[in-house]
């Protein structure tokens, strides 16, 4: 999960960064310790970070008896980004817990939850590789999500197509498992966040 949240989120924070600052306007709301909120203006794109907990629900059901990831360098681990530029969009919400349960049993209770969204894709591994099919730029449009080769514990499920999916992270935590839950949503020129 730290993989997708990670590289997805920091990369597109930082290419668009560079376009941002040219001429922006930058707000950031920290009244609350709880909630954290930045948000960029400039002529040409907008980017928008909540990490408060309402910011953060993604419509994925929580594992029954999961806790919210423990902040760790600062990192509370779930996030709300918006970039919103000419022509192009990206919606990133992104959460992540643990469990003392095991990784089985998580991932079946997902295999079960994601099916509403359509059929459900199940992946190998989750660390040292990127299984996301997010696809920035031109790729030809929205397309199916596959499973790509990947090292490491445990799975990803995935369901959706590359422009809005939903996926689950599972993977063995010491006696238990750290699971993240994700939404992904990309719009091209057809359409605005």
């Amino acid at each position: 999960m730290k993989t997708l949240t990670h590289t997805t989120t920091t990369t597109m924070v930082a290419a668009t960064l560079a376009i941002l600052l040219a001429a922006c306007t930058i707000h950031v709301d920290d009244k609350d310790k709880e909630t954290k909120k930045v948000d960029i203006q400039t002529p040409l794109a907008d980017l928008k970070v909540d990490t408060s907990a309402a910011a953060t629900d993604n419509g994925i059901p929580i594992y029954p008896g999961a806790t919210p990831r423990p902040e760790e360098n600062g990192d509370n681990h779930r996030a709300n980004v918006n970039i919103a530029a000419m022509g192009f969009g990206l919606k990133v919400i992104a959460s992540e817990y643990d469990t003392p349960d095991s990784p089985e049993k998580v991932k079946a209770f997902y295999l079960d939850k994601l099916k509403k969204w359509g059929n459900v894709l199940e992946c190998r591994g989750t660390e040292g590789g990127d299984n996301t099919d997010v696809h920035m730029g031109d790729d030809g449009g929205d397309q199916k999500l596959t499973c790509k080769d990947s090292k490491g514990e445990g799975w990803e499920l995935k369901v959706g197509t590359s422009h809005n999916q939903h996926l689950v992270a599972v993977k063995p935590d010491g006696g238990g498992t750290r699971f993240g839950t994700v939404f992904i949503q990309i719009h091209g020129k057809e359409s605005t966040l």
